[in-house]
């Protein structure tokens, strides 16, 4: 009789390249998700003092925000809107979520009173009623 060999088990091999890849994948997709909400706040909107406003408890995720710059110009998920097409966006999104779509409006400090008078009635003419104004609350 000829010599055996003795099969030794194999070890148990976890694929690592896999779970490293998974992991990258979460890493660029939280990334990615915290930037689209910060694209939302504009940094260049300086916000008023509302010492007695009531903060937001729970944002809803379908609300816009409408920033409205010093200068005038308006911006909405980071991107600059003329005012003429803001009624069309909020209508549009008006059809697809419904009338209580809440709007956010976050009017810098010092920009003109007719400047967010105007987005005001861009909101008006879309029929949409859930308005609020984002100001800092002191603590």
């Amino acid at each position: 009789m000829g010599k055996r060999r003795k099969d030794t088990p194999k070890e148990a091999d976890v694929p690592i390249e896999s779970m490293i890849d998974i992991i990258f994948l979460l890493i660029i997709f939280f990334v990615v998700t915290a930037a689209m909400d910060k694209e939302i706040q504009d940094v260049n909107v300086k916000l008023t003092s509302a010492p007695h406003g009531k903060p937001i408890v729970k944002k809803d995720p379908r609300a816009i925000t409408i920033n409205v710059r010093r200068d005038g110009s308006i911006r909405i998920g980071g991107q600059v809107v003329a005012m003429g097409t803001i009624s069309n966006m909020l209508t549009v999104a008006a059809d697809k979520y419904g009338h209580d779509v809440p709007i956010i409006v976050r009017g810098d400090r010092n920009a003109m009173h007719g400047y967010i008078k105007r987005v005001l009635e861009a909101i008006t003419e879309t029929q949409l009623y859930t308005v609020k104004f984002q100001a800092l609350k002191d603590e």
